[in-house]
């Protein structure tokens, strides 16, 4: 099974970075991501801190279900082409899902210039996005995130 691994700062206002490992545990990618809610929407569903836990709050910690890479054709408006959909089992991830957060997922769809805040999924570049599917293939992936002081 292969494993993506996510590291995000404490402070979400600054990118991470996920590896993807393959099922041997051989490092096969590395890219920036991001895991921080979109202000306004997080202020519009009552959680102005962006608390993980709650709806519309950056991105859970944890560990998530194993997944295969769901594929749009055509791009979902909001996911783009690829996207790995989250099911939290452990840590913030199944806190969050016990509040109610669902629809979360590894994702990209805003180009490759600039990594844009989401409604709580995890961000990455489309490019990134598409060599993870690449990569992938129709096999399961494993996502844990990781929070790290700053």
């Amino acid at each position: 099974m292969y494993k993506l691994l996510a590291h995000l700062p404490k402070n979400r206002w600054q990118p991470g970075v996920a590896r993807l490992f393959a099922p041997d545990g051989k490092p096969l990618l590395e890219m920036p991501c991001y895991g921080k809610a979109d202000n306004a929407r997080a202020m519009e569903a009552h959680n102005p801190d962006r608390n993980p836990t709650r709806p519309w709050g950056d991105t859970p910690a944890g560990v998530y279900a194993p997944a295969r890479v769901t594929r749009f054709d055509p791009p979902h408006s909001t996911l783009g082409r690829y996207a790995i959909l989250l099911e939290g089992v452990s840590g913030q991830a199944l806190e969050a899902k016990a509040n109610g957060r669902t629809d979360l997922a590894v994702h990209a769809n805003r180009g490759d210039a600039k990594l844009m805040a989401t409604y709580g999924c995890l961000r990455l570049y489309d490019r990134d996005m598409e060599a993870v599917a690449m990569a992938v293939g129709n096999d399961l992936v494993t996502v844990k995130i990781h929070e790290q002081e700053s």
